[in-house]
């Protein structure tokens, strides 16, 4: 898994010296909480950022590559108080394609090829997984200043994990998923 990391560290790299390249920086941000008190109390709280680095591979800024870096966190009390908390890292090669020459209109796709993930099901104790995520988004950017543009845009990720911390140091297979699906605002810059 580490020299396929390499491998496509190296790949991107060389495309993206291999001409005067543009570089680009965006984010993505989404943040929800919702809480409700009736016969009980219950709440629910989910938050998410993405952020990543790279280069165009044409020289109008239509096919961006880059490395991208994705937090997701979520937390759900229900009404026994116990709370269920998840929390994810991932990395990986990121890919943006703009649909028109305005790079208005935009799609995204990420590949995350390390992804880890704490669980916690309310009862205590944690456990940590390990796998791979892919993400999808759509959307489109307004031209704010310059080169930066900020948006909006719909996401969809699915992360599979194939291992679980057993213990300390062992890992044993495991074949959970999680997916979901939300509205960013987005920032990008194109220099």
């Amino acid at each position: 898994m580490r020299h396929l990391r390499l491998h496509v560290f190296v790949l991107l790299m060389t495309l993206a010296l291999s001409h005067t390249a543009h570089a680009f920086a965006e984010i993505n941000l989404f943040y929800f909480t919702d809480a409700m008190s009736a016969s009980a109390t219950t709440a629910n709280n989910r938050m998410n950022y993405e952020i990543s680095v790279g280069f165009a591979v044409d020289k109008k800024n239509q096919y961006l590559v880059g490395w991208g870096y994705n937090t997701l966190t979520s937390s759900d009390t229900g009404a026994s108080g116990v709370a269920s908390t998840y929390s994810s890292t991932q990395m990986g090669p990121r890919f943006i394609y703009a649909i028109d020459k305005n790079n208005e209109w935009t799609v995204g796709l990420a590949y995350y090829l390390v992804t880890n993930a704490t669980y916690d099901d309310g009862s205590g104790s944690s456990v940590k997984w390990k796998g791979t995520a892919l993400k999808f988004d759509f959307g489109y950017n307004f031209p704010a200043s310059g080169n930066f543009l900020i948006g909006v845009r719909m996401n969809y990720s699915s992360a599979s994990y194939t291992e679980q911390l057993v213990g300390s140091t062992t890992y044993s297979a495991v074949g959970y998923t999680r997916t979901s699906m939300y509205p960013t605002l987005y920032g990008i810059y194109l220099f």
